[in-house]
């Protein structure tokens, strides 16, 4: 486990030696589980000074308790590049800074279907305890880690209202980041991914929501290291799969 800080609710760690890098991670995600340390030492071994962004589960503004502490971590240091994951992109999507980014999986999107029949009036609802199941523990990938995560416990209304007021007022897409998605992500809505990413920036890939707890992990990442260190022209070409209508 590598140096530590805080920032408004969001912690930062440091992992490894080399080119600074900044990691936001996905909702429920913590450096402690294995198959994120996985990608950490991964990352590090590939020569990246890691800043891990864990986020807090519950907050009741994006702004201030999401992308204030983020901006404010960056604005102190110069990264090379940005990575992301799930909830972690939709908070990089809102950063001014013009760096490359690599998103993993991002959370632009409520997933059709029930969710997006059931989040809006879940949304409405004037409480922030959380009331909700995630359902996340069973939808990120087929790896098992030694020991089970603590459950990230459930959804709050505001921190619902906060996700889709966020998803509804993200800027244009940058030139220059990649986006890597699974059509089978359970958990985020691929059509989104889809109707933002030009099709020259994505790389679909086959697992679940988590590609660093899905088997075949290891051609995914050799392509991730190569987006942070090139852009989407160095992957465009092994773009796979069909995008979802």
């Amino acid at each position: 486990m590598g140096r530590r800080a805080v920032a408004a609710g969001v912690k930062f760690s440091v992992h490894g030696e080399g080119t600074p890098l900044l990691f936001v991670l996905g909702w429920g995600n913590d450096p402690s589980q294995d198959n994120v340390a996985w990608l950490l030492d991964a990352l590090a071994d590939a020569g990246y000074e890691v800043h891990a962004a864990t986020i807090p589960m519950n907050v009741s503004s994006f702004e201030r308790e999401y992308r204030q502490p983020v901006a404010s971590y960056a604005a102190d240091r110069e990264f090379d590049a940005v990575l992301s994951h799930s909830t972690g992109g939709l908070v990089v999507a809102h950063l001014d800074w013009d760096v490359r980014r690599v998103y993993l999986s991002p959370w632009w999107g409520v997933k059709p279907g029930l969710q997006s029949l059931f989040l809006p009036w879940f949304a409405k609802l004037p409480t922030s305890e959380r009331l909700l199941p995630s359902g996340a523990e069973d939808a990120v990938g087929d790896i098992e880690e030694s020991t089970p995560r603590e459950g990230p416990g459930g959804l709050s209304p505001a921190f619902a209202r906060e996700i889709q007021r966020a998803q509804s007022s993200l800027p244009p897409f940058r030139e220059g980041s990649t986006v890597f998605c699974t059509l089978t992500d359970e958990l985020v809505s691929v059509p989104a991914i889809g109707e933002r990413t030009p099709a020259a920036n994505l790389r679909v890939y086959d697992g679940s929501h988590e590609f660093f707890s899905s088997s075949g992990r290891e051609n995914v990442l050799e392509d991730v290291l190569a987006a942070l260190a090139d852009g989407p022209g160095a992957v465009s070409g092994r773009t796979a799969g069909r995008r979802d209508d």
